[in-house]
């Protein structure tokens, strides 16, 4: 039986020139506006200019935080939405890559509430939040479309999601990932990749995120297969690149991610790995294992992608950067210690546990 359960209440905006073109729904959300941002790529590509001019234009005031660094401490956040309480705030946009996108989630609960970094995580809070807009400028986070923060804890380092935070709306410009370099549109596009795949082969996973699922790894697939010789990925590269995000982010808004993020995310807390690559590394053993629990479905989705089992595993490969990594015993001991958390694997397929895990972790790293 078709299992269309779904809820998703973001509206999704796409097209060139949106930001521009939307300064009545800014308005809409009030008359003052804290812009959560990073130092550089908004800027860069020119998205903070395009929001700035239609916030000057649509007669909402603003101020910019742009002090967001990659994988966002929680601190930062709480500093952010601070910032938002003391300006009064209307509402908040987060314009960037997937950090602002996650740090303005979390800093629309801290301008509403005084609570601690770890009553963050509750998830339930005496106010509500500040309503705010996503604008994203690269393709693999899908938080555009995801009620997730992922923020870097201060006292562990270790990540840990907020949860219900949905945008209001979102503006998907892809023109503004032009910018990007070429790592690192590889690694978000890994992540996409990743999103899609884990989100196919989930418990938790029903018939209409397993058609995203299917959209988004063929947007990716299809872009891996003729990779620009000059690393100058051409304008339809990055629409479906772009598009691929968006697909991977409506997939895991409702099923999560399974063990490639779970385990990946020590890569980028210890290694300084990018995301989508400390990801990626997990991803052919997923693949893999997909396949011999759960085969039928793995029949299907190689079908519907035209990819055998074998091509894709070694087409991820090929893209994703080798890792000369090697832990120490103490590293295993205290990865061991993290991924026995109970319920961290619970929708990976194979009942996968802390022991796979670290049969696969003395595999790739040992």
């Amino acid at each position: 039986m078709l299992d269309l359960n779904y809820y998703m209440p973001v509206e999704i905006i796409y097209g060139k020139g949106v930001v521009k073109q939307n300064g009545a729904r800014f308005a809409a959300l009030g008359k003052r506006c804290l812009i959560v941002t990073g130092k550089h790529g908004a800027k860069a590509c020119g998205a903070l200019d395009d929001l700035t001019q239609t916030l000057d234009a649509a007669g909402v005031a603003y101020q910019i935080f742009d002090e967001i660094e990659p994988n966002p401490m929680e601190s930062t956040c709480q500093k952010a939405g601070q910032a938002a309480k003391a300006m009064d705030a209307d509402f908040l946009v987060g314009v960037g890559g997937g950090s602002p996108m996650d740090a303005v989630k979390a800093a629309s609960v801290f301008a509403c509430n005084d609570i601690t970094l770890e009553e963050l995580y509750q998830n339930s809070y005496s106010n509500s939040h500040l309503p705010f807009v996503c604008i994203g400028t690269s393709a693999g986070t899908g938080s555009e479309v995801t009620p997730y923060a992922i923020l870097t804890q201060d006292f562990s380092g270790y990540k840990k999601s907020v949860k219900g935070l949905w945008p209001v709306f979102s503006l998907c410009d892809y023109s503004y990932t032009s910018t990007m370099g070429y790592q690192g549109s590889m690694s978000t596009a890994l992540d996409a990749l990743c999103h899609c795949v884990e989100s196919y082969f989930s418990a938790k996973s029903n018939s209409i995120t397993r058609k995203f699922a299917i959209a988004g790894a063929r947007e990716v697939v299809g872009v891996f297969t003729d990779l620009p010789a000059d690393g100058q990925f051409t304008d339809s590269q990055r629409q479906k690149l772009y598009a691929a995000s968006i697909y991977g982010g409506l997939c895991i808004a409702k099923t999560g991610t399974c063990y490639c993020h779970a385990m990946g995310y020590f890569l980028s807390e210890n290694h300084g790995v990018p995301h989508g690559v400390a990801c990626a590394v997990f991803l052919p053993s997923f693949i893999q294992r997909s396949c011999d629990y759960l085969t039928k479905r793995a029949n299907n989705f190689c079908y519907d992608l035209d990819f055998a089992p074998s091509r894709l595993k070694s087409l991820i490969e090929n893209v994703t950067p080798k890792l000369d990594i090697h832990l120490s015993d103490e590293e295993k001991q205290a990865l061991r210690q993290r991924f026995s958390a109970p319920g961290l694997f619970a929708t990976s397929p194979g009942e996968f546990d802390a022991d796979h895990a670290m049969e696969l972790i003395e595999e790739l790293f040992g």
